[in-house]
């Protein structure tokens, strides 16, 4: 059992990191790295195309269409929870992260967040590089 805990704390982690990067790259400059408004245009939509994706082979699973992360899901089967269950096909690693530090979020907030980024990662890529 210490084990799976330990992996889904670690995917927890791994979470972590992509969702830093994902929203760390508005703040890097292209004088710096002049390659990343492609980088951070494909990463971001390979994610959440990943996302959509993932969502479509659950439904017939959990009965309804979501947006899931697959790293979610592996996450949240570690801790224990089935795939059908909403605190598995439910679940945002973002909110956890604001609520591990005392300041939850609405889950909207996380679902806008991730579409305002794709459309300004989108108007980048296809204007601004």
């Amino acid at each position: 059992m210490k084990i799976k805990t330990a992996a889904a704390e670690l995917t927890f982690w791994l979470h972590f990191v992509l969702v830093t990067v994902w929203y760390g790259l508005f703040f890097v400059p292209t004088s710096l790295w002049p390659g990343k408004v492609s980088f951070h245009f494909w990463f971001i939509l390979i994610a959440v195309a990943l996302q959509f994706g993932w969502g479509l082979l659950l439904m017939p699973i959990i009965g309804k269409y979501r947006m899931v992360c697959p790293l979610t899901t592996l996450m949240q089967l570690l801790r224990g929870y089935p795939v059908k269950d909403e605190r598995n096909n439910n679940h945002s690693c973002i909110k956890e992260v604001f609520h591990r530090i005392g300041k939850p979020v609405p889950k909207k907030a996380v679902t806008y967040s991730t579409f305002i980024s794709l459309g300004i990662v989108t108007l980048q890529y296809f204007f601004f590089r």
